[in-house]
Order: C-alpha cells, then sequence, then structure tokens
C-alpha cells in the first residue's frame, strides 16, 4: 500500500511540473537572441525596393511601348496588343502592398509616425499605378486574407472613383502626421531618411491624383490643386530638380544596382528600340539635345532611328535604342516623380482658369527648362521653336499635353495614362501598331485582369467586369474611369 501511495505521489509530481513546463514552453523555447517579428523598418525598406522596380517599366513589350516611347524589334506580340490576362498577376497583394500593411500597424504601435507616413504613401503611389493599370481593383477588402476578426479570401472590386477619394484621404494623413525635424534613418532607401522629401512626394502625388481626376470631377481637383498651391508651408510639393522624387541606385551593389541596368555586349534582347514617333517628334522641335540623352545613335549609320511600334524584325544596329548613360548604366535612378510634372500640372490647371499662382505660359515654360534641367542642359532658344512656342498657339492645352509625353520619357506607365487621360499626343492616342492583332479595335485602354481572378475570386469579378460596361476584350472601348478621352 505504501509503495503504491508512493508510485501515486510521484506520479502527481511529474504530471505537475510536466503541466508546469507546458506552461511556460513557448516562452522557454524562444531564443532571447532571434528576431519573432521582421522590424517595420526592414519591411518598408523589402517594399520600397519592390515598387521602385514594378511600376516604372521603360521597355518595349508593354506600357512603354504603347506609349510610344521604347519598342520591340523581336517579340514584338506585346506590343501589337497579345496580353490576355495569362501573363499578369495581382502578386503585388501578396508581395509590397502586405509588406506595408503590416509595417503601418507595427509603426502605429510603436508611435512612429514618420514611418506610418513612408508606408503609406508607398502603398498610394502603388495603388494608384495598379488602378490606372486596370480600372476597379481589390481595395477596401484586400489584404484581409490572414485578417483574425474577418478573414476575406473573396475582396471585392472598389470603383476606382473611390479608390481616388481614399488615395487623397491617405495622402493628406501621410503629409500632416510628418514631422520634418526627424530623420527616418538610412533604412529608408529612397530618400535616406529625409522627411522633407517625404512630405514633398506626398503632396506632388497629390497634385497627380487630382490631375488625373479632373476631366471626371473637375470641381474635386480644383479644390484639392489650388488648396496644395495656396498653401506652400502646409503642403510644399517638389519645387526643383535637385529635391525630385528620384531613386538613385548604387551601381557596386547587386541589390541595390539599378533594375535598368544593359550589361554591354550582354543580352542584346535588352536593347529595345527607340520609338520612330519620339525620334521624330523631337527632330521636328530641333530638340536634339535632349535626344542624345533619350536615345544612341544607330550603331551602323550614327543616326537617330526610330522604330515604329510592332515591326518586326529590323536589325537593331541599324536603329536608335534607349540612352545608355542616362537610363542603362548601374546607377541609373528611378524616377518616382520629377520637377517638371508639378509644373506641367500648375500648366493645365492654369489653363482651366484655377488658381495656382502661376499663368499656364510660365509655367508651361518653367516645366520645359526644368526637363532640361533634370539632364544637365542647356534649353538654348527652344522655347521659341514654332511647335514649341505657347503664346499664339491654336491648341496650348495640345502643347502642354505633347510636352508633358516628352518629359515623362521613359516611364511607361504614367506616359500611357496621360496619353489615355488627355489625348496628346493625338498619334499615339489614335494609331494602332504596325500588325495589331486586332486590327480596327483601336489603341490599347487598360490592362486586361489576371486570368486567376475568374477562377479565384469569381463572383467579385464577375460583378467587377458588369460594373465598368463597354470593355471590348477587356483591354480596348471603354477606358478606366478618368479616361474620357
Amino acid at each position: 500500500m505504501k509503495k503504491y501511495i508512493s508510485k501515486m505521489f510521484l506520479t502527481i509530481v511529474l504530471m505537475l511540473a510536466l503541466f508546469a513546463c507546458t506552461d511556460n514552453y513557448q516562452e522557454m523555447n524562444t531564443s532571447p537572441n532571434d528576431l519573432t517579428q521582421v522590424p517595420y523598418k526592414s519591411l518598408v525598406s523589402h517594399a520600397q525596393n519592390s515598387i521602385l522596380r514594378d511600376y516604372n517599366p521603360i521597355l518595349g513589350g508593354g506600357v512603354a511601348g504603347w506609349a510610344r516611347y521604347n519598342v520591340r524589334d523581336v517579340y514584338v506580340h506585346g506590343d501589337r496588343y497579345s496580353g490576355d490576362g495569362s501573363g499578369t498577376n495581382f502578386n503585388q497583394y501578396s508581395g509590397h502592398l502586405k509588406d506595408l500593411q503590416v509595417a503601418i500597424k507595427l509603426a502605429t504601435a510603436a508611435n512612429d509616425a514618420n514611418w506610418v507616413a513612408i508606408a503609406k504613401i508607398m502603398t498610394a503611389y502603388a495603388f494608384q499605378n495598379i488602378t490606372d493599370w486596370y480600372g476597379d481593383i481589390p481595395y477596401s477588402e484586400a489584404l484581409m486574407a490572414d485578417d483574425p476578426e474577418n478573414p476575406n479570401i473573396f475582396p471585392k472590386y472598389d470603383s476606382q472613383k473611390s479608390i481616388y477619394t481614399d488615395l487623397i484621404v491617405q495622402l493628406k494623413a501621410a503629409n500632416a502626421m510628418i514631422d520634418t525635424n526627424k530623420s527616418a534613418g538610412s533604412a529608408d532607401i529612397m530618400f535616406n531618411g529625409d522627411m522633407m522629401k517625404w512630405k514633398r512626394f506626398a503632396n506632388s502625388l497629390l497634385l497627380r491624383v487630382y490631375m488625373r481626376m479632373s476631366r471626371v470631377e473637375p470641381a474635386t481637383a480644383k479644390a484639392g490643386i489650388e488648396e496644395i498651391a495656396g498653401n506652400s508651408s502646409t503642403y510644399p510639393v517638389i519645387n526643383s530638380v535637385t529635391n525630385a522624387a528620384l531613386k538613385y541606385w548604387l551601381p557596386g551593389d547587386a541589390t541595390y544596382r539599378s533594375p535598368y541596368y544593359m550589361i554591354p555586349g550582354q543580352n542584346a534582347i535588352q536593347e529595345t528600340a527607340t520609338s520612330v514617333f519620339i525620334v521624330n517628334f523631337m527632330k521636328e522641335r530641333n530638340d536634339m539635345a535632349r535626344l542624345a540623352v533619350y536615345a544612341e545613335p544607330a550603331a551602323n549609320s550614327g543616326e537617330y532611328v526610330g522604330l515604329p511600334l510592332g515591326t518586326l524584325g529590323v536589325n537593331t544596329p541599324d536603329l536608335s535604342i534607349m540612352g545608355i548613360k542616362e537610363f542603362r548604366s548601374a546607377d541609373s535612378p528611378t524616377r518616382v516623380m520629377r520637377y517638371s510634372e508639378v509644373l506641367f500640372i500648375y500648366a493645365e490647371a492654369a489653363l482651366n482658369g484655377w488658381n495656382v499662382g502661376i499663368t499656364a505660359e510660365a509655367a508651361y515654360n518653367d516645366a520645359i527648362k526644368a526637363s532640361f534641367d533634370e539632364y544637365g542642359l542647356e534649353i538654348g532658344d527652344y522655347l521659341s521653336y514654332p511647335k514649341v512656342k505657347f503664346n499664339g498657339a491654336a491648341n496650348q492645352r495640345e502643347l502642354i499635353g505633347e510636352q508633358k509625353w516628352c518629359a515623362l520619357y521613359p516611364d511607361g506607365s504614367q506616359g500611357w495614362s496621360e496619353v489615355r487621360r488627355t489625348g496628346y499626343p493625338v498619334y499615339v492616342a489614335t494609331e494602332e501598331p504596325v500588325g495589331t492583332l486586332f486590327p480596327g479595335k483601336g489603341v490599347i485602354k487598360r490592362m486586361p485582369y489576371p486570368y486567376a481572378e475568374a477562377i479565384d475570386n469569381p463572383e467579385s469579378f464577375a460583378a467587377a467586369i458588369a460594373a465598368q460596361p463597354g470593355i471590348v476584350d477587356e483591354k480596348f472601348g471603354k477606358g478606366v474611369w478618368w479616361d474620357v478621352e
């Protein structure tokens, strides 16, 4: 009996010890020297690197070609509108957008307002690009698949109008929370912690948002642009070439080397040709200084020779390719937003009769000069050429649209968006590519949705298509919400 009691007692002691160990199991088995959560600054750095590589395509086969900047002379199917959703995806959601969402929560908990602001601005920049490509997209219910309280793997597609409305809210909130007296530090790979540059970028991006929606919501755009232009202390914007939103890459660092780097003598397929339209556009305006930056003379002739979009089989050495020093070197910057774009926005706003503190002509002239300054060029008498001179021009709106398109080179996303919004240059906005796979349907108006959406999120996808009537083959016909041209 005593032995039995002793065994019972020993068993109970062992069980108590076991449960006691179990209660502290997670704590005991967690190394105090290992991270259990990725720091929010690292999440934002990773997202910045991804975003800066995703939304500024400069090569042909897509938006850079559709904007008539750079085109392909081989594998031209993309320039001929072959895209049908099989080659696209929404990986941005599970990638940098998710990183930024988590970072905002962590930085908010840490009361780090500057990093919350940076993440908000990058999120707004990414979402504007995505919605400008497709139109209606998942937004308010996106990134909720792992939400512990309300998980949602079938997010609805929000209207582009509602997305733009919220982008304004988010950018204004980011601007308000920035403390320019505090640096965000070197983890910020875009501006190296300079919060005044973040403030300027946020408000300049607001200008882009307002002007992009100006044809469909003119009252909102007018009020927003006038508010920014009239209060530079609250809403500082990019006001020089030196504080523009450019990411300067590190040529000696494989991780942070320019994504546009073309290794000389290798990967000849990367040597997409310069579009004949932009080459001729610049020649006709004697814009040879910028043309020498934008393009290389053809290797065989030494002349600037462009290629029509969609043309197959021309020998690359007979053609001009993108300027290597400025755009294809290991340290070539990503141009997120330029000073010239801010000035072109003010020029168009002033032409609309909106009060931005500068005349349309002065802003137009300053914008072109800023584009020359960006490359260290003298403008000379360029502004006096008949096809450039603003004063007395028959269609000043067309001049602004054309020159803005030229200054945005080679940013395919923004160039293509502006052509769709303004209808200028007219040729780019209306002429089908050579050998188009859809003759008679005009130029491409939007990216087709990823095929996976019809399978993975069928009800929301079907509702999105129904809510945007007039789309033909998912890429022609009716443009996105702000595209009324």
